[in-house]
């Protein structure tokens, strides 16, 4: 997706292409944001949509953590 949702002035990714930036599957990714260890938003359709931000820093936190 990578496309500023309209009202909220940031790039956002959907579940699917976030779950891959992490390296994790589109349920865990579902898992995380209803844990609300990332924050999501939904659109007019119900879908999560994350902001690119949150998932590179989440994504940058989970390799710090492996090293």
């Amino acid at each position: 997706m990578n496309a500023p949702y309209e009202h909220l002035n940031y790039f956002v990714m959907s579940t699917g292409e976030a779950a891959h930036e992490l390296g994790i599957s589109s349920s865990t990714m579902r898992r995380w944001a209803r844990a609300g260890r990332i924050a999501c938003v939904t659109d007019h359709n119900g879908w999560r949509l994350f902001g690119q931000g949150n998932v590179y820093a989440l994504r940058d936190a989970m390799q710090g953590e492996n090293r």
